[in-house]
Formats: structure tokens, sequence, C-alpha cells
């Protein structure tokens, strides 16, 4: 893979998380070996990263070649078609790495009777930034991590409901950076209550994500610290119309069924592309069961908690047959100190 493309696919993984309902792009323009331009989208509605590329390039994107991270778009959303642009500036050469499935018309033919050369170059990093935002953007809805911090026999506190720590300082600041790389983090009120956590980065210049609660009964303590952030938009799903609050911060939505699938619909609808959960086993094996998520993430720290599995991370009433179970494949594995991190996906 050129360098130049490289890089394109290093500027777009930098803005991991940032960019909402709308992918993560980035875009490098280069003329005789030089890089005369460069962008990435930064936040949903903003300039698309081929746009940033070709302004900071301006008469020097003439006969140059711009190596971007995903097929140039080609319809009008919040912005205009990027081969449009790209037509503009004279530019003679586009490379990108990803095919865009949700294009509604092809931009290589497009660019191709503009008289420009276009070639597609594979990558799986690229790849990988961007298939879940095709399913996501097919499906209406959020890409969707669920995350587990547990002991080696999958609980995520004792039969007492002691749960704080179990995993190590290592495995908070990753978690500090996951955060910061999805729009919301969902969680549900026994969390709250148990845990009183505050759902914020803790990095430096982190983006702390819009908080989402799950109550259906509408049983919500707000002296919590987690409302104490006046600062980040909190949202709580509740089928208790009688629920109000009277925090700027806070917007209460009354669904008559707030199951997984209606809350996930409508969070996208508000622009949350990337969505974290971080529940107890109740919210955490409801979305492993109706297969609402993309990734899971466990977090093992070198423990067994034993007792009767009441925080046992996942649980259904139901008892699956062996050869009608989920199946992950493990797509990455690392040691955080002496904590484990397993990152899988649906087979």
């Amino acid at each position: 893979m050129s360098q130049f493309l490289k890089h394109a696919v290093d500027l777009a993984k930098m803005v991991e998380g940032q960019t909402g309902v709308n992918p993560p792009v980035g875009a490098i323009v280069v003329k005789e070996g030089r890089i005369v331009g460069l962008g990435a989208h930064l936040q949903r509605g903003d300039k698309h990263a081929e746009v940033q590329a070709l302004e900071m390039a301006q008469e020097k994107a003439k006969d140059a070649t711009i190596y971007v991270s995903l097929e140039p778009c080609s319809h009008y959303g919040t912005t205009p078609p990027c081969v449009e642009k790209i037509i503009e500036y004279g530019i003679s050469k586009v490379v990108y790495a990803v095919k865009d499935t949700t294009l509604m018309s092809d931009s290589d033919d497009i660019l191709n009777e503009a008289g420009i050369e276009v070639e597609f170059s594979y990558n799986e990093e690229a790849a990988q930034l961007c298939n879940d935002f095709f399913k996501a953007k097919k499906n209406g809805k959020p890409e969707v991590t669920v995350k587990v911090s547990c002991s080696l026999d999958g609980k995520q506190a004792n039969d007492n409901g002691q749960s704080q720590w179990i995993t190590n300082r290592s495995v908070k600041q990753d978690v500090f950076n996951l955060r910061h790389k999805h729009d919301a983090v969902l969680t549900g009120r026994e969390t709250l209550i148990a845990d009183d956590p505050q759902y914020t980065t803790r990095i430096e210049n982190g983006k702390n994500p819009v908080k989402v609660i799950l109550t259906k009964t509408g049983d919500i303590d707000f002296d919590l610290k987690i409302f104490s952030d006046m600062t980040t938009p909190i949202l709580i799903y509740t089928e208790n119309k009688a629920l109000t609050s009277t925090l700027p911060q806070v917007k209460i939505i009354y669904m008559e069924n707030s199951n997984i699938a209606n809350i996930l619909e409508d969070l996208y609808l508000r622009g949350v592309g990337k969505l974290l959960v971080e529940a107890g086993p109740t919210i955490t094996s409801t979305f492993i069961e109706t297969k609402e998520f993309n990734k899971l993430i466990i977090y093992y720290a070198p423990k067994v908690i034993g007792g009767s599995g009441k925080y046992q991370f996942y649980s259904t009433d139901n008892v699956f047959e062996l050869s009608e179970v989920q199946n992950f494949e493990i797509v990455n594995s690392r040691m955080l100190e002496n904590n484990l991190k397993l990152e899988l996906r649906k087979k």
C-alpha cells in the first residue's frame, strides 16, 4: 500500500468516534511526491476530509493525486458531493482504500467521465473503521460495543454486589479511551445505584460521551454523581410518563415500549453513531441475547469470585443447545499489566 494512502487511513483513525453517524475519513493531496494538502472529517455536518485537503492544497491540487481512506461521496447530504470538488480542483488521480457500499451512485464512473484516473487499493484497517458504519447506516442504528469487566468466572460483582474494583488501573485507563471514541455511553439504573459512576473520559482533552440511562420505572436519584456534570447531555429512556427533571442537561424520553431496538433507532436519529454499553448483567445480557451489538470487549481480571452467579455478565432464562449458541471471533487480545483484554465479533 502507498505510504500516502496509509497516512490518509491514519488520519481517519485519529478522528474515530467524533463524526457521529458519519464515517471517519482521512485524505492526503500529493503533488510531485510532496504532500500539499491534508484533511480529516472532524464532525458531523463539517467539511469532508477531501474538501479540507483540497482547500489546503489550493492551486497545487491541479494535476495532483488525492489519497482517501473511503471512496469519495457522490450524493448531496449536509455537504455537497466530494466528487464535484475533486473535479473542480483539477485532480488527475484518486486512490481510495474502501468501497462505500452506501453510495447512491458510482463515484468511479463520475470521476472517470471527468477524465480522472481512479484506483481502488483495499486496506483492512480502513475497512474495519467503515464496516460497522455501513451496517449502522443500513439498519438505522448505532455501532454498538458492549464492554464488560469481570473475573475469570464471568462475575461483574460478588453475590453481595461488591464490584469496585475487579480489574486494575490500566483497564480503567483503557476504558476512558473507549469512552472518548464513542458518541454515547449507555447504562441502567441499577448500575448507577451500585457504583455511582460519572462516565467521563478523564484524559487530557478527552471528549466526554453523551450519557444514556435506561429505566422503565423512572425511579431515578438525581443526586447521583452522573448528574453533577452540567456540560454533557444526559438522555433518560423510560416508560414512566410522570418522570420529570429540572436539570438543563437532562432530556427525558418517554417510550411506550422501551425495548433495545426502539432505543437504538431513536439514538441514531439523534446523531449517535457509536454507542458504548457499560452496564450490569441485565442490560448486558439483553444486548448479547438480542444480538444488538457489533463488538464485545471483555476485560478479565485473574480472579475467581464464585457464589451463585447472581452477577454473571451473561445470563438468560433460555438454555440453548450447544449447536445454537453464539460464536465469536477474537479479533484482538492484549495484556493490560496483569489483566487480559479480549475484543470479539459475532461470527
